[in-house]
């Protein structure tokens, strides 16, 4: 379904992606994991048009994403949720539901989709006319994903989902998710720092460190951590690559 091959992005002096490959079929959970700055969010903002690599492709079920905005990306089916909890903070929670159904244009299946993304929802239809800005985090992190969702995504980006929530808001985060995945028939590609719950739910795993992937692999195959630990950390010979690849 996506296929990211060999991207490179900077940021002014900052190599921010160094050659990125990644693959994500339909139908599955990829997580991508790493520490902070590793690259993440910069490969999440890239396929969903935030972000222009000067060095490698992107594509879309055989589409090069090349030169395809944001909303054109959006439009073929991929929605990013981005890290951050980005809610418009003076709207209601109804009225950041809806933003995100502006640009379709099958109107008469709006209502349909809103009722069944609520259902997803319960705790967002007891606050359905609250500011969004009074939200709790999770509550925030629920808003943004329902509203993603209302944009009929084939392909959910979600950056982050579990930072700054406490462990048993992430796991009902995670179990919408994974709700929508059935209810919806979306593939998702999910960013993380943490691997213990992606380790229960991903199909495969992705570990960028320094702009490169340094591992990848079926989570059945890597359910000790070790290799994830190795790989996150950069003990041993790739810590030293690295350290010669930033001088």
């Amino acid at each position: 379904m996506l296929d990211v091959n060999d991207i490179h992005v900077t940021y002014g002096r900052l190599r921010a992606l160094k050659g990125v490959s990644l693959s994500v079929k339909e139908g599955e959970i990829v997580c991508l994991i790493g520490p902070n700055g590793a690259g993440k969010s910069t490969t999440l903002a890239s396929i969903a048009g935030g972000v222009t690599p000067h060095r490698g492709t992107i594509s879309l079920e055989g589409k090069p994403l090349a030169g395809v905005g944001p909303e054109g990306i959006a439009r073929l089916g991929v929605s990013l949720v981005p890290e951050g909890r980005h809610v418009f903070g003076a709207l209601t929670v109804a009225e950041n539901l809806r933003v995100a159904t502006y640009m379709r244009k099958d109107r008469s299946a709006i209502a349909a989709d809103y009722d069944r993304v609520l259902a997803l929802f319960p705790r967002l239809q007891e606050r359905i006319g609250s500011p969004g800005g009074r939200l709790s985090g999770g509550e925030q992190q629920m808003l943004v994903i329902a509203r993603a969702l209302l944009t009929k995504p084939r392909l959910l980006l979600v950056d982050e989902p579990s930072l700054g929530l406490a462990p048993k808001i992430v796991d009902q985060v995670y179990d919408i998710l994974l709700a929508a995945r059935k209810m919806e028939g979306l593939t998702l590609l999910i960013n993380e720092q943490s691997s213990h719950r992606i380790l229960k739910h991903a199909d495969r795993i992705y570990v960028i460190r320094g702009g490169h992937i340094q591992l990848h692999d079926t989570a059945a195959n890597l359910q000790d951590g070790e290799a994830i630990k190795r790989a996150y950390f950069g003990f041993g010979e790739e810590a030293a690559i690295d350290e010669e690849d930033a001088a």
